[in-house]
């Protein structure tokens, strides 16, 4: 047996020319043999410690995001996410902190973010719903968009409550 272009071949023959892959023809063949559910396993009182440990640094992360002096700033609607630093993102439930850039592509437009940002998503992180910025200066106010210093111009209705923008992308 060997591996040829990602699918498994045999000399004989058996398996030359099928598009499955090693993974797809091991999980066919292997059948269930899990004899105990995952419910059943005992997890140690460390494992417990290390996994509340990294939840809460990641909690603190969102927090100290959160507690950010500065005009925070909604923009609700598709966006699909483009481009990222997969080495400095923080995962959270249904959140990703972006702690250096995110690319975005809204309305048809792409829009780099080259700053501390959290993307809600819902069906797979490049499918975000939501993004919260935390801006230093205010942004431009239009008539139909908002114009954000280092991002440029996002159009859609916007409203504002104190120290909040919401942006409703069309």
């Amino acid at each position: 047996m060997f591996i040829t272009g990602g699918a498994f071949t045999r000399l004989d023959g058996k398996f030359f020319c099928i598009e499955e892959t090693l993974y797809d023809l091991v999980k066919k063949h292997s059948g269930d043999y899990i004899k105990y559910p995952i419910a059943d396993v005992k997890i140690s009182s460390e494992t417990e410690k290390a996994v509340n440990f990294a939840l809460e640094k990641r909690k603190n992360e969102f927090e100290e995001f959160y507690q950010q002096a500065g005009i925070h700033l909604y923009i609700e609607g598709e966006i699909t996410a483009k481009t990222y630093d997969p080495m400095n993102i923080i995962p959270l439930e249904d959140r990703l902190l972006h702690k250096s850039f995110l690319e975005v592509r809204i309305n048809n437009e792409d829009y780099h973010i080259q700053q501390p940002v959290i993307a809600y998503f819902g069906n797979g992180i490049q499918n975000i719903n939501r993004l919260h910025l935390i801006l230093e200066n205010k942004p431009i106010e239009n008539i139909d968009s908002l114009t954000i210093d280092g991002v440029g111009e996002i159009k859609g209705r916007y409203k504002k409550q104190e120290n909040t923008l919401h942006l409703l992308i069309n």
